[in-house]
């Protein structure tokens, strides 16, 4: 008969034996699942290599900041420091992805050499808070979007004033290039869409429905339809020449942000409810709900294949779904622990309101 102090001895070895097994080996954590400031805008390079995101800490006392990040693996290519005093509000990205343009609560708009890593040019027209900026397809223009109700059109080369449109009467929210680059769309909290002739400035359309603010603006890849969202909560949905074809209802809360899959079957809208919805067209209605976040989500983008959206909020920084599966992807749930000395398989378990000033 074994002694006692044999039967401890085997017993703690055991136990180690167990204990040292049974706990599979932590995932290194992506640099994106670490981000924890605020994320307000994002934008996806045309070849989907590249994710930007803007944001920051503070509205106005601390400064923002501007990343770069692989999509694909969550890492950090670079960090864009030095451009804005106050929050990053809106960035977006030229076609061949050499240049990147972003705007903040400042009023500043800074044009950003991505191979440098530094600014080219930082622009001052507009003197208070720049809430969206936008770049056509073939780079030769850029918009600013002002709260003083003035759009202005800028010349990619060299940074030089095209034109300024007394485009409303209120703050202008959000702007957007027509694929070929002929219109430029624009939405404002007086309630109102339009278009815009962007070779001479005139206006072109309204597109009119909203009961408020009208948060987000935006082109279908192949220009065919336009999509608004705003303060009373509603999608709508009209034909390149601004007439409405429909609108959709879900969220609980303004919407803040909307959308276009690339083939156009699909809308992505964020809100104040803390949810991201996506919105099936050809049905007209909600198709699924990702969420609830932490806090108020600002942003929502489809990758250039339309395989993977991410999106940003105060509370919950950068994820990124897989559009078919509806799963998380970034930040990746962390492995569960595995017995790995047993055979036999493991049994299985059963299966906040912030304002954008």
């Amino acid at each position: 008969m074994p002694s006692i102090s044999r039967t401890l001895t085997s017993l703690v070895a055991t136990a180690v034996t167990c204990f040292a097994y049974s706990v599979a080996p932590a995932q290194e954590v992506s640099a994106i699942a670490k981000h924890t400031r605020w994320v307000t805008s994002l934008a996806f390079s045309s070849d989907g290599a590249m994710l930007a995101s803007a944001g920051g800490e503070s509205l106005q006392y601390r400064p923002g900041d501007v990343k770069l990040w692989d999509p694909k693996t969550g890492a950090l290519v670079a960090g864009l420091d030095g451009g804005h005093p106050t929050n990053v509000w809106s960035v977006a990205i030229s076609t061949d992805a050499k240049t990147l343009i972003t705007s903040g609560y400042d009023g500043k708009v800074v044009v950003w050499d991505v191979a440098m890593k530094k600014p080219k040019a930082t622009l001052d027209k507009h003197k208070s808070w720049c809430r969206s900026v936008a770049i056509t397809a073939d780079g030769k223009y850029f918009a600013t979007a002002g709260e003083d109700g003035n759009v202005v059109i800028w010349e990619t080369e060299g940074t030089k004033e095209f034109k300024t449109i007394k485009a409303h009467e209120a703050a202008v929210y959000d702007l957007a290039f027509s694929p070929d680059g002929t219109t430029l769309a624009t939405c404002s909290t007086d309630k109102l869409g339009k278009l815009w002739n962007v070779a001479d400035g005139a206006e072109k359309g309204k597109l009119e429905g909203h009961g408020d603010a009208v948060w987000a603006i935006t082109y279908s890849k192949d220009g065919s339809k336009i999509a608004t969202c705003g303060a009373d909560r509603k999608v709508r949905v009209f034909d390149a020449a601004g007439k409405e074809q429909f609108a959709m209802e879900g969220h609980k809360d303004w919407v803040t942000n909307v959308s276009f899959s690339p083939d156009g079957a699909w809308l992505a809208t964020s809100s104040h409810d803390r949810t991201v919805k996506l919105w099936n067209l050809a049905e007209k209605k909600e198709a699924h709900s990702f969420g609830p976040y932490k806090s108020t989500v600002w942003a929502a983008a489809f990758s250039p294949d339309g395989t993977l959206l991410a999106t940003g909020s105060h509370s919950d920084s950068i994820k990124i779904w897989n559009v078919a599966t509806k799963m998380e992807v970034f930040p990746a749930p962390a492995a569960p622990a595995t017995a790995e000395v047993k055979k036999e398989e493991p049994k299985k378990e059963e299966p906040k309101k912030e304002e954008k000033k």
